[in-house]
């Protein structure tokens, strides 16, 4: 008979963006607390850090441009033609856009 570990063996995984907004909220209540920084400045930094931090989890993935289907608007049918967009994918830098 063969043993099957049970799902509640597996560690618990806490995703990323909640580190981020964990340590975000603490870093704000010790600016709050121990530093005496005004609430309006604390959440104005905060917001910034929030639209920064945010546009990094959103393009998380997205770098190596792997898993994009869209690109081409339909299959190519000469093999040629597919080796020449993936040739002209792979040069550029990786970045977003």
């Amino acid at each position: 008979m063969e043993s099957h570990p049970s799902l509640t063996d597996r560690p618990v995984r806490i995703p990323p963006i909640v580190w981020f907004l964990g340590l975000g909220l603490i870093a704000a209540l010790i600016a709050i607390f121990v530093f005496n920084v005004a609430i309006n400045t604390v959440a104005y930094y905060g917001f910034f850090a929030l639209m920064i931090g945010s546009h990094f989890f959103m393009h998380g993935s997205h770098g190596g441009h792997g898993g994009h289907a869209g690109h081409q608007s339909g299959a190519a049918s000469d093999p040629d033609e597919a080796n020449k967009d993936k040739n002209e994918h792979a040069g550029h830098s990786g970045g977003c856009h």
